[in-house]
């Protein structure tokens, strides 16, 4: 069991700051108050200057505390009492400094692309009528004085303004690498579920194909037994046989399937039918009294063009599902199967007549051929199923291509 690292305070004071934004606002609020307020002359202040700086340092305090919460709210509050203030003393104090600069940084990191714009211009220009134009904003007169006093309060303005530029694309970039993150979550999920998904309708293929397999030959067998035991008592025990070590064979294929659903269990491996395994299939068949003949033309002698385990698995699995349906809809007749193998492709054709009473429409659906076709267009290789009009024959033909390396 992993044992989480605690967090170091500084992480924890950032992470409760950010969920308690009007909370921070708050107590800068109150900080700025009593900086506003201590900063203010009260031995040689009137009681109703001092009283109206006070109102209005609570005012603009207040307006503050909300810069987060209600942005467009507060800078026009701020606004309104800055003039008057401004109006009234006619000069800069520490609750114009730090309301101004704090309005600046805030329209930059709260608000909208037009609104940033706004608001930035009407701080220069009301910072220009306050130096240019209110008599005693600047402690000595001339143009040239008021117009120094200008530019380094615009620089100072522009200052801020670009810190909250900066803080506002910090912010933006913290939430697209959370967005971005939620996505990756999102998106890795649905590929566990896909990819859950695809193990399963795997697992339904495999299941089908080994229960059609060994379902056919159990149930052969035993008829065939069934009769024989009269008369061929030794051909009924070797029906029994065989019913038996399919049965036992099948048992471990379904425990193999059915444990790569189970989380707690270890994946018993066993090795994956190849084309090598075919006479075997068609040996047991042909025990159940499918008359079965099976040809290859121009295998590959080369290693290097045998095809990936996969071809092997899919060729083996398509020929072992029509040797069932021929079985089941024909019953022991004569099927031939031949593969043809060249460079990269091979064609797998298996052929049968159609005898007894379940006709060609009925063979046409069922999980059975779902199966082959899915497994053979994961190779980009084509299947067709049907009557040869050319002889008469139920016909399967699949080509399954792959590229050599």
């Amino acid at each position: 069991m992993s044992v989480s690292t605690p967090r170091s305070f500084a992480a924890r004071a950032r992470s409760w700051s950010r969920e308690h934004v009007f909370v921070m606002d708050l107590i800068w609020a109150a900080l700025w108050l009593v900086l506003m307020v201590g900063t203010w002359p009260l031995s040689w202040s009137s009681p109703f200057d001092s009283a109206t700086y006070l109102a209005l340092a609570v005012g603009c305090c207040a307006a503050l505390s909300v810069r987060r919460v209600r942005p467009l709210t507060s800078l026009a509050v701020l606004a309104v009492l800055l003039m008057v203030q401004v109006l009234w003393m006619e000069q800069f104090t520490t609750l114009s400094v730090v309301c101004v600069l704090v309005a600046t940084y805030t329209s930059q990191a709260q608000l909208s692309v037009r609104w940033r714009r706004a608001v930035l211009v009407l701080l220069l220009l009301g910072m220009a009528w306050a130096v240019l134009f209110v008599p005693g904003t600047v402690s000595m007169e001339g143009f040239g004085v008021r117009l120094t006093s200008l530019v380094s309060g615009w620089t100072i303005l522009l200052l801020f303004a670009l810190l909250g530029t900066a803080r506002r694309h910090n912010r933006e970039e913290v939430d697209r690498l959370r967005e971005h993150t939620r996505l990756l979550r999102t998106q890795r999920e649905q590929e566990l579920r896909l990819a859950a998904l695809d193990e399963r309708t795997h697992i339904a293929r495999e299941m089908h194909d080994v229960l059609a397999h060994s379902l056919n030959v159990i149930v052969a067998q035993a008829d065939g037994g069934r009769y024989a035991a009269r008369s061929s008592p030794e051909s009924a025990v070797t029906a029994l046989e065989t019913i038996g070590r399919v049965g036992r064979e099948s048992a471990r294929e379904l425990h193999r399937l059915l444990g790569v659903l189970r989380d707690d269990t270890r994946r018993e491996l066993s090795p994956t039918p190849d084309l090598d395994a075919l006479p075997t299939l068609v040996d047991e068949y042909r025990r159940t009294g499918l008359r079965v003949r099976l040809t290859q033309d121009g295998p590959p002698t080369d290693e290097e063009a045998s095809p990936p385990t996969s071809v092997h698995l899919t060729v083996y699995r398509l020929v072992q599902q029509s040797l069932a349906n021929a079985l089941e809809h024909a019953g022991p007749v004569a099927v031939r199967v031949h593969l043809a193998r060249s460079s990269g492709l091979i064609v797998v054709t298996v052929t049968n007549p159609v005898t007894g009473t379940h006709g060609p429409r009925e063979r046409n659906g069922g999980l059975g051929l779902v199966g082959m076709r899915e497994r053979i267009a994961l190779h980009g290789g084509a299947l067709e199923v049907g009557m040869d009009e050319t002889t008469g024959l139920w016909r399967v033909r699949a080509s399954v291509p792959w590229e050599e390396t």
